[in-house]
């Protein structure tokens, strides 16, 4: 008889719940369960990203176990990226288990773009023997949280995705400013990284699977001709617009893709003119990946009507911001391994005009950019770009309180903008033997979290 219970809850942050048995598709897809008379006649080893050596660990038993179709699911239905965790005690018929894994996928964009989908999180499967008495623990992470005004928590787990600091509005110093100078004024938060599952044997991590990285995300303001109040559009007149382009899509777990995607935006109006921003690297061999490097203005040089320089009438603040490295991870740690994806950074767009105080000719973006993935080494987080700029040649004037009031303005924009970041993997080769990581096949979704997953399936003597 196999004992299945839930451990009492390490934290308060951490749901459990109870356990539903699910016919497990694993064992249609997979080879059958090998004995160790199989494996040392040879058989073809996966090559994982993170290992040691391929040791074929002895059974404890000359006795071939076979699969008696007990097999279970371990499901992760959380909405709000909150991890599961599930604990097997083994029984005496039982000699070995196999598993399969996968992170939790990272948050995506949701706007006016293509792109910035969140990173699959990275499957990890193998095979262990087992003792009557082991107790096998599975923890299923939850997947990044989606883009939003509102910060949204990221995939918790093994090891959790990066997260963001608090709200600039009513607090930073350069925002408040601002706002004692009406005008445009938005604060945006990107997608969050997915936490990293993992199974352990006896309180022993022996694999690990990477949550994917945030997908990239935009947030722009730029002065826009109202037709309501201003009358017909001239034919002339060139806002600040970004063309929607393809965002950056975050990293993906367990492959060669665990980078975030790098990409630039392109002003409509003015060709070859755009930001660059890059993705955060992945996580590796227990360290962190590097946060994406600093981007910055494209061929500013070349257009000479758009401006992004302090004068008498402007005001302008841009930056160009290098992601965050994700942390080093640590396989002994009770709570405290290490591992969480690289928080977001913050980057603002600004642009005053000095003596209006008209919103249209004073807008601020604020943005924090895409965090990494959570694992054996966490994901960096993505690099930010902002910009606060004007158009030079060209000024209109209209009427605001009567023919006597008028007022000239000039076309400006505000924008910032971010790529994504992947975490590392990991199996014990010491005790795990038929494994393999591969790359996680269930990306992000815009608007909703993509939890990890966890299965299993026990071999018993016949």
């Amino acid at each position: 008889m196999i004992a299945l219970s839930l451990p009492p809850p390490p934290c308060t942050s951490q749901i459990f719940i109870s356990i539903s048995q699910e016919v497990n598709p694993m064992k249609a897809k997979s080879s059958p369960f090998l004995s160790r008379r199989t494996l040392v006649q040879g058989s073809a080893w996966a090559v994982p990203l993170v290992t040691a050596s391929a040791t074929i660990p002895a059974y404890a038993s000359s006795v071939e176990c076979e699969y008696g179709g007990y097999e279970q699911a371990f499901a992760n239905t959380s909405a709000d990226g909150t991890s599961r965790t599930y604990t097997v005690t083994v029984d005496k018929k039982t000699k070995a288990f196999k598993f399969s894994i996968t992170g939790g996928s990272g948050g995506s964009y949701q706007g006016s773009a293509q792109g910035g989908i969140g990173g699959a999180g990275a499957t990890v499967s193998g095979a262990v023997n087992v003792n009557e008495g082991d107790v096998i623990t599975f923890i299923v992470a939850g997947g990044g949280g989606p883009y939003g005004s509102t910060a949204s928590t990221p995939g918790r787990g093994w090891a959790d995705g990066g997260s963001h600091v608090g709200a600039y509005i009513g607090t930073n110093s350069q925002v408040q400013r601002f706002q004692e100078h009406p005008g445009g004024l938005m604060e945006f938060y990107a997608p969050t990284g997915g936490g990293a599952s993992a199974v352990l044997l006896n309180g022993t991590v022996i694999a690990i699977a990477g949550g994917g990285g945030a997908g990239g995300d935009r947030q722009t303001l730029y002065t826009d001709w109202r037709e309501d109040s201003l009358g017909p559009r001239p034919a002339d007149f060139k806002s600040l617009y970004f063309t929607p382009g393809t965002v950056a899509n975050g990293g993906t777990g367990g492959s060669g893709d665990t980078n975030g995607g790098s990409y630039e935006e392109i002003y409509h109006y003015f060709p070859g003119l755009g930001l660059k921003m890059n993705g955060g690297l992945g996580g590796r061999d227990g360290r962190g990946g590097a946060g994406g490097t600093v981007g910055g203005t494209v061929n500013t040089r070349n257009i000479t009507s758009v401006s992004y320089e302090n004068n008498a009438e402007h005001s302008t603040i841009n930056q160009y911001l290098a992601g965050s490295m994700g942390d080093d991870a640590r396989l002994t740690g009770n709570g405290s391994n290490g591992g969480t994806g690289g928080s977001g950074v913050v980057g603002i767009g600004m642009v005053n005009t000095t003596n209006s105080s008209d919103e249209e000719v004073n807008q601020c973006s604020i943005l924090h950019g895409a965090t990494g993935g959570g694992g054996y080494g966490g994901g960096g987080s993505g690099s930010v770009t902002t910009s606060g700029g004007y158009i030079t040649d060209q000024s209109w004037t209209r009427e605001t309180y009567g023919p006597w009031t008028t007022r000239t303005w000039s076309p400006v924009g505000a924008s910032a903008f971010s790529g994504g970041g992947a975490g590392g993997s990991y199996v014990d080769s010491s005790q795990v033997y038929n494994f393999n990581i591969s790359s996680g096949t269930t990306p992000g979704s815009p608007g909703r979290r993509v939890n990890g997953t966890a299965e299993s399936s026990l071999c018993k003597l016949s």
